[in-house]
């Protein structure tokens, strides 16, 4: 997808400044792959938001994960969303796109960018998401996956994403 792909929707800046050793794994697909993530807000026909709890942090997350190359970015929130939840969807407009700075902790070096494309998307119906142990997930990956009425107070990335998650 190209930059101007992305023009029209609106764009948030975020500087990530973390270990060494996290940057060091993330660097290939910054560098060498598409370093571009997918995600999607993903609402049922109740408009319940699909949240996931992963390893990495404490607050519940938009399912969502790396594109992989020779795959659109619709492509690949498509598929992390049935990954994490099991939840088959459709994917709609680009709701948000964070234009990511990675900055390492020590230093403060900036060291690669990447973005982050927030979809719209929908489930028809009003289906159940399996528990985790059911995902067909690794345990160390999602820890928990469900819907919501409203979006929760201890949402990551919260400052950034609530206002194009919200309803309210």
């Amino acid at each position: 997808m190209t930059v101007g792909s992305f023009q029209s929707v609106p764009h948030e800046t975020q500087r990530l400044t973390l270990s060494p050793s996290k940057l060091e794994s993330l660097e290939p697909w910054a560098t060498e792959g598409t370093a571009l993530t997918a995600a999607a807000r993903v609402e049922d026909d109740s408009n319940r938001i699909a949240l996931i709890k992963n390893c990495w942090t404490d607050g519940w997350f938009l399912p969502g994960g790396a594109v992989e190359r020779g795959e659109s970015p619709v492509e690949a929130a498509r598929r992390e969303v049935n990954e994490e939840t099991n939840l088959t969807v459709s994917v709609h407009d680009p709701l948000v796109v964070l234009d990511q700075t990675y900055v390492s902790r020590p230093t403060g070096e900036e060291r690669f960018s990447a973005r982050y494309v927030v979809y719209t998307a929908t489930v028809t119906g009003t289906v159940d998401i399996p528990p985790v142990t059911e995902l067909g997930m690794s345990a160390d990956e999602i820890k928990a996956a469900r819907w919501f009425e409203s979006v929760p107070e201890n949402l990551h990335d919260e400052e950034l994403l609530r206002p194009y998650l919200a309803h309210d």
